[in-house]
């Protein structure tokens, strides 16, 4: 009797597993979709995650570091498995003209040496406006065009399109 219990139990949470909406708490879910409805998708989960804390080494929205939240936007969201920092980063998917480069796209920044040490999600480019969600490590997660950045603006470097 007890036997047979346990397998009720087991078949019902198999059955609460399936849901048909998307969200980040069922990671099991991972419809296919087309190229400009993950762009969308990506876009807006990566928004959700604004004001996130920041953490060295984190992936989770208990705290991220600028690659962890790439790495994690697109695992979550495009079903696609990114490397873990923004140097490995670098080098995947296609490097774009900064002015071909749309929501979706990743943007990063470079040291004055040149070399990567920083990476974001753009969420808008259009009408002199670079807009980006990143993790930072005095703010947390957050948006910002950084083409109004002194900061930001001499470090970047260049656009690539994974999706």
């Amino acid at each position: 009797m007890l036997h047979r219990f346990l397998i009720f139990i087991i078949f019902l949470s198999f059955l609460s597993c399936s849901t048909s909406k998307r969200s980040f708490d069922n990671v099991n879910s991972r419809p296919n979709y087309s190229s400009h409805s993950s762009e969308n998708e990506l876009v807006s989960q990566t928004k959700k995650l604004i004001g996130c804390p920041y953490k060295y080494a984190g992936t989770t929205p208990k705290g991220f570091d600028c690659s962890g939240l790439t790495w994690y936007v697109y695992s979550k969201s495009a079903n696609k498995e990114l490397l873990r920092s923004s140097v490995s980063q670098a080098t995947m998917g296609s490097k774009i003209n900064l002015k071909q480069a749309k929501p979706g796209d990743l943007l990063f920044f470079k040291k004055s040496s040149g070399k990567i040490n920083h990476v974001s999600v753009i969420v808008e480019n259009r009408n002199n406006k670079l807009i980006v969600v990143h993790a930072t490590s005095s703010k947390g997660v957050i948006q910002e065009d950084v083409n109004k950045s002194s900061y930001w603006k001499p470090k970047i470097a260049f656009a690539r399109r994974i999706l």
